[in-house]
């Protein structure tokens, strides 16, 4: 086995037990499985907003995307800051409503508040519509990780499988609290490697962060510290 994998295989496993266990005590209705019997506290609502907000996008292809195109990659920042300003304001009145009147979903908030059955069913496809690809996006980056770290010994489609199953049976068993707690690892896996080598790889290499962008400043490669970055093609705007 690729030591590579080594690690990919417990962060898996690791993944599979922190998602069983809530399974073990969360009610077997509509509001234990999809509400987590509305018990997630601000630390778990933390991570699973994040799970939701940062995907293989964030971990891989944001990093690729500024590592070939520099500051074109900033608009990331940007969508990553402001998108959740809408749910600052209406995510806490939405919870509180939706617990008082025993709402599970957007579809039936919507539907509630403006009495439309028609509206409901319209949310419900657009929603649908929506996670379906944002799903199909993280299970492919974790088939695309596991390709690599074996050094082709999985191929992506049975790494992506390999992920599918793991999700699907703590996800099937626990619900939302299970979720929650395996977006708790994915954050904390996230934030320390995310720190780690953001700090180390430009300390080892270049001496430090501020060191770093120096020596791109000083590079052919210049330009792509400023805004809009290089094209699709890679080449320059002018």
């Amino acid at each position: 086995m690729p030591v590579e994998l080594i690690p990919c295989a417990a962060y898996l496993l690791l993944a599979l037990v922190l998602g069983l266990v809530p399974g073990l005590s969360v009610s077997r209705n509509v509001a234990g499985f999809v509400a987590g019997n509305r018990s997630l506290d601000t630390l778990l609502l933390y991570f699973v907003l994040g799970a939701a907000a940062f995907s293989s996008f964030a971990f891989l292809g944001g990093p690729g995307w500024a590592y070939s195109r520099g500051g074109a990659a900033l608009y990331v920042i940007v969508y990553g800051a402001l998108g959740m300003v809408p749910f600052y304001f209406l995510g806490p009145r939405a919870r509180r409503i939706g617990a008082r009147l025993g709402l599970y979903t957007q579809a039936e908030l919507i539907s509630r508040r403006f009495d439309s059955r028609a509206l409901q069913l319209t949310i419900a496809v657009f929603s649908l519509a929506a996670l379906v690809p944002y799903l199909t996006l993280q299970i492919k980056g974790v088939g695309y990780i596991l390709n690599v770290a074996s050094h082709g010994l999985l191929s992506e489609w049975q790494g992506a499988l390999l992920a599918y199953g793991i999700v699907t049976l703590y996800v099937l068993y626990s619900g939302m609290l299970g979720l929650g707690w395996t977006s708790v690892l994915m954050g904390v896996a996230m934030l320390t490697v995310g720190w780690l080598f953001g700090l180390y790889l430009p300390w080892k290499f270049y001496g430090g962060v501020g060191q770093m962008f120096h020596a791109l400043a000083a590079s052919p490669q210049a330009t792509m510290l400023l805004p809009p970055g290089l094209t699709a093609g890679g080449g320059s705007w002018d």
